[in-house]
């Protein structure tokens, strides 16, 4: 059975009640194409989210393997550990109250945010929270020097008066 699922901002079909973008998403997942399994999720949950609700099956599976995606890609910053953490949490509150405390799912999410939470507690040592304080302050920097750059040359387009 097909049907119509997402709006223009994501693929449009269900095949039985799994959207193609979910199964997509999987699939980029197991292949370690993080980035790729990222940018498709960060697209289609909002429409899942609005569409179907916060609190149906397939958003939270969706917002799983976000999480999940997040925390396994190798090039993890401490930044996508702390909002796998946070995703998985949000993930498990709903899903209790859904679901129930002994669904197979819930139990999935909940292993998943203990190996998460494990994860961010060995890489936060001094030395990696001052490296991501370093590369987070140099990337504002680099932002706000493209915003002056941006700012002085529209200045300098002008006609003078």
């Amino acid at each position: 059975m097909m049907r119509s699922w997402l709006s223009s901002s994501g693929p449009r079909l269900c095949v039985g009640d799994e959207p193609v973008s979910l199964n997509y998403a999987l699939s980029l997942r197991r292949l370690q194409r993080s980035e790729e399994t990222k940018a498709l999720l960060g697209k289609t949950i909002p429409v899942a989210q609005r569409v179907l609700g916060e609190s149906h099956e397939i958003t939270l599976r969706m917002r799983w393997n976000y999480a999940r995606a997040l925390y396994s890609d190798p090039d993890a910053r401490l930044d996508d550990l702390r909002e796998a953490v946070s995703t998985f949490e949000e993930t498990a509150r709903t899903a209790r109250r859904v679901l129930g405390g002994a669904h197979p799912f819930l139990e999935g999410i909940e292993h998943e945010l203990r190996r998460t939470r494990a994860t961010l507690r060995a890489r936060e040592t001094p030395e990696t929270l001052a490296q991501d304080a370093f590369r987070t302050t140099r990337a504002k920097l680099a932002q706000e020097r493209a915003e002056l750059a941006r700012t002085l040359a529209d200045a300098s387009a002008r006609p003078p008066k």
